[in-house]
């Protein structure tokens, strides 16, 4: 059991902690402050991101869409087998897209993940942690790059994992050792 109360957002698309001096890899980095957005759940009630803070090890995670896509499926049926271990590790999933609330509650209930999916209407949160992918034109356009963020409680990025590609995503063994390294 954690007894460091340290709260963390892992916004799930990465793979290597890289460190702050790091600036190669989209999105904000380690040390930055988090970017604070109101998302939707399924239901379409707002989450602010403060609700999301006062938890102990948050984790929720981008991906681009679990609508279309093969791999952010994969992925969210692999944090789903690995949610247990995840938890143990003091991180608790949320996951992050642009799909609209009604597509997560479909993924949902076709994919199974019981950790919460959110929906980032406009991307503007997506936008607001710089990881939006710019190359991707009409259906796509909004999607996010793979990226894994964990935040503490006070809102400051402690880790971030990334992967080039959207057909590579972190492993739940690198979100569970980026957060035990955090302890």
């Amino acid at each position: 059991m954690i007894t460091r109360s340290l709260s963390l957002v892992v916004a799930l698309l990465g793979a290597s902690v890289l460190h702050a001096a790091d600036r190669t890899t989209p999105g904000l980095e380690v040390g930055d402050k988090a970017a604070g957005l109101t998302l939707k759940n399924s239901t379409c009630s707002d989450v602010a991101p403060g609700d999301l803070l006062k938890r102990v090890l948050v984790a929720p995670g981008f991906y681009r869409s679990a609508d279309g896509c093969p791999f952010c499926k994969k992925q969210l049926q692999d944090r789903e087998k690995n949610r247990a271990a995840i938890k143990a590790s003091g991180v608790r999933l949320i996951g992050w897209s642009y799909d609209a609330p009604a597509a997560n509650a479909a993924a949902a209930t076709k994919l199974g993940p019981t950790f919460p999916l959110h929906s980032d209407i406009g991307s503007k949160t997506i936008e607001a942690y710089r990881i939006r992918t710019k190359e991707a034109k009409g259906r796509a356009e909004g999607v996010p790059n793979p990226a894994v963020f964990i935040v503490d409680r006070t809102g400051v990025i402690r880790a971030k994992l990334t992967r080039d590609g959207y057909r590579e995503r972190p492993e739940s063994a690198e979100i569970i050792a980026a957060a035990r390294s955090l302890h």
